[in-house]
């Protein structure tokens, strides 16, 4: 059983195109009918992901809410499925700043080069908010003012870190990509028992 592939592609931060291409086509030469495009800070949850309804759609993921109205639909890069005619567009599309591309000058974000592709062939993102983008709670500081009692009440909506099944482990605490290695590994396991083994 093979558990991972290496693929010829631009393994730099600007190649991230260049790799989400290398990977459809990897996928599309085995006769994969659907890919999700998953980075390495995401816990999932396989069961209410997998029975979700991506399959009656050819892009699924968390719309960007950054978006403003008029521009394409692009989601959250860290988590995001298209159906094997969506990527087969991605696989024919020259890649940012190439000669013929979408995009005319060279760039590593993956989900709007994707995005662009898609939209201009009539593909549009589906908005599906179980993807989370996960940013914890900042560490309150050693000494805070008192504060009264938590009220006990009711929780009838627990929001979309509940009903989510796609985590996006984003901490941002002290800067950018700045939160310490033990920290996100504390958030990663904190959100693993939370949601998936209930522990």
């Amino acid at each position: 059983m093979v558990d991972e592939v290496f693929l010829e592609c631009d393994d730099a931060y600007l190649g991230l195109p260049s790799k989400v291409q290398a990977i459809y086509r990897w996928a599309y030469d085995r006769g994969y009918d659907y890919v999700l495009k998953c980075d390495d800070d995401v816990v999932l949850d396989p069961i209410p992901l997998l029975s979700s309804d991506f399959t009656n759609h050819l892009f699924t993921g968390w719309q960007d809410p950054g978006c403003k109205p008029g521009e394409i639909r692009t989601p959250w890069g860290f988590c995001y499925w298209l159906a094997k005619p969506a990527y087969k567009l991605v696989i024919d599309n020259p890649l940012p700043g190439l000669p013929g591309s979408i995009s005319t000058h060279v760039h590593g974000n993956d989900e709007a080069w994707v995005s662009t592709v898609l939209h201009y062939s009539g593909i549009f993102l589906h908005d599906d908010q179980r993807y989370y983008l996960y940013q914890g709670a900042k560490p309150a500081p050693t000494q805070r003012p008192l504060r009264a009692p938590k009220r006990v009440g009711i929780v009838v909506d627990q929001g979309p870190y509940f009903n989510a099944f796609a985590w996006c482990i984003y901490l941002n605490w002290t800067g950018w990509h700045n939160t310490g290695p033990e920290v996100i590994l504390q958030e990663f396991h904190k959100v693993f028992k939370d949601r998936i083994c209930h522990c």
